[in-house]
């Protein structure tokens, strides 16, 4: 008899994010316990309503006399290669267990087009459906569905983020020739004149503010920075020493850098920028170190993601300065070609080689930390 496995995707992992469901999910039975821890988690949520409705086409099928079987997959919360990735290692395993002659593909519509080529090539596809939430009609039913979509993070990144930085890029198209235009005639009126492009900017700048959740961010770096205050003494120690020298040398530098000749303000910021790309560098490195010596004397081990996250460091503040030096060779015609390209393609360099190590020591080690005895 030809057996028929009734699949649901999940790509994004909320089962497991959400619900905490350990994923593959094979049987009726567990996936409605899944869908029951999953729906209290999120009851609103599209993916209940596709596993719901997997049951019940699993169901259907085993009342019209034929053999059937329904599971469930997840991902990664990373969507992408990572989750892909996921999502094949579970898939085999679901089908080395249930060994089906077809499958029927259950979805909410969102990623079909990405799942269905990862499952057609593993198994036979019969057909796929989608399943639709009914929601209240009209402008309200409608800004309520906005509203609970863009509560996800990871939804409202997708979204969010993209948009924003399309509303900045095009509105810096309008302010950066007015700046110039100020920055040699010192008009006012050319300020005011740009005060529509500064609300788009400002408005992209709140999407990517929100999309990237820095409110949260800020509240729990907020809340670690108290937990420091109360027992991490050393990591509270390396902060306060990186805040300093920040500060120190902003103070410096701008002290510096104002008594420099410059024809417009943009060479200014430009010097200015330069000038702390350094001591922006060096004050992280020292945080981290901070960190790194912190964990040590709590736990014996050492986070291989530290070492690697100093040297990414610098990487990026070589990158920076070099294009900061090609910028100031090609508009004020000052500072050395050479020297530009030399500091990119050595941060190229050194970013090739730390992917590279880090490809090879890091997956060999089941806990991204190293014991003090290997050290």
């Amino acid at each position: 008899m030809k057996k028929t496995l009734v699949l649901v995707v999940d790509r994004d992992d909320d089962f497991g994010v959400k619900g905490k469901v350990n994923t593959p999910v094979i049987g009726v039975q567990n996936c409605l316990d899944a869908a029951t821890a999953f729906g209290i988690a999120d009851p609103e949520d599209s993916d209940l309503n596709a596993l719901f409705a997997a049951v019940s086409v699993c169901l259907e099928i085993q009342e019209d006399g034929h053999e059937a079987d329904v599971a469930l997959i997840c991902g990664d919360e990373k969507v992408g290669h990572r989750s892909d990735l996921a999502l094949v290692a579970q898939l085999e395993e679901v089908l080395d267990e249930i060994q089906p002659d077809s499958v029927v593909l259950v979805g909410d519509g969102a990623e079909d087009e990405y799942i269905y080529p990862i499952i057609s090539s593993r198994a036979h596809v019969d057909s796929v459906r989608k399943v639709y939430v009914k929601q209240a009609p009209g402008i309200e039913g409608s800004f309520y569905i906005i509203t609970k979509m863009l509560s996800d993070p990871g939804k409202r990144k997708r979204f969010l983020v993209p948009l924003g930085l399309i509303i900045v890029l095009l509105s810096l198209f309008f302010i950066m020739p007015a700046l110039l235009v100020y920055s040699s005639e010192h008009d006012i009126n050319t300020l005011a004149g740009m005060s529509g492009s500064l609300a788009f900017f400002f408005v992209g700048l709140v999407l990517i503010l929100y999309g990237y959740n820095v409110g949260e961010r800020y509240q729990e770096f907020r809340k670690n920075l108290i937990s420091s205050l109360a027992g991490d003494t050393t990591r509270l120690l390396f902060f306060c020493v990186s805040l300093s020298i920040i500060l120190l040398m902003a103070v410096w530098n701008y002290m510096e850098v104002e008594n420099f000749y410059v024809t417009s303000v943009f060479q200014w910021i430009q010097y200015y920028v330069t000038s702390m790309i350094w001591p922006f560098v060096i004050a992280i490195m020292l945080y981290i170190t901070g960190q790194a010596i912190q964990d040590f004397q709590t736990s014996k081990t050492v986070k291989l993601s530290m070492v690697f996250g100093c040297v990414g460091i610098v990487n990026l503040g070589l990158v920076i300065t070099g294009i900061l030096d090609l910028v100031a060779f090609f508009v004020w015609g000052e500072g050395f070609f050479e020297l530009g390209i030399v500091e990119i393609v050595a941060g190229v360099i050194i970013s090739i080689l730390s992917t590279y190590v880090r490809g090879r020591y890091i997956p060999a080690t089941s806990k991204e930390a190293v014991p003090d005895e290997a050290l």
